[in-house]
């Protein structure tokens, strides 16, 4: 039985070898197939996100007690001349305190009238804008001052 499934298997491959298509000689075609590589994906770039936008201040208006208009904002002036701080924004109002000419006043507002409101050893009070000078943020009182009727020549020890 050995025997016969060795013969059998040899008698097998015998008819597949001449059945698998290729005949040598002159006439014998080989195809050859170039096969096209498979393109590797180009990575989509990351979107850039939108940046939010910086919310704008709100505007905060309130009035002083004769109705003056005050736009709350926060800054540093300097005064040019001595000079009286009122309790309302104008020169008829009650005298809380006077400074000396180049004093540094932290504003926390502007008068619709020109006055300028401060804060000034804890209590608010006001003071002519004809004779503080805005500094400018990153500046000192002296060297970056905007003069705010500097061209005025008027004492100011008993106005304002």
């Amino acid at each position: 039985m050995r025997k016969a499934g060795l013969a059998a298997l040899l008698l097998g491959a015998a008819l597949c070898i001449p059945g698998c298509g290729f005949e040598e000689g002159a006439g014998a075609t080989v195809t050859v197939i170039q096969a096209t590589p498979t393109p590797i994906p180009t990575p989509t770039p990351e979107a850039t996100p939108t940046p939010e936008a910086t919310p704008t201040p709100e505007v905060v208006v309130v009035q002083t007690a004769s109705g003056v208009n005050v736009t709350k904002q926060d800054g540093t002036y300097v005064a040019n001349a001595d000079v009286n701080l009122r309790a309302d924004a104008s020169t008829d109002a009650a005298l809380v305190a006077s400074v000396a000419n180049g004093t540094q006043l932290t504003s926390t507002g502007v008068c619709d009238n020109g006055w300028v409101e401060v804060s000034y050893e804890g209590q608010t009070a006001y003071v002519s804008g004809d004779y503080v000078s805005a500094v400018a943020a990153d500046a000192g009182a002296a060297d970056g001052a905007a003069d705010v009727g500097a061209d005025q020549a008027v004492d100011a020890s008993t106005e304002g």
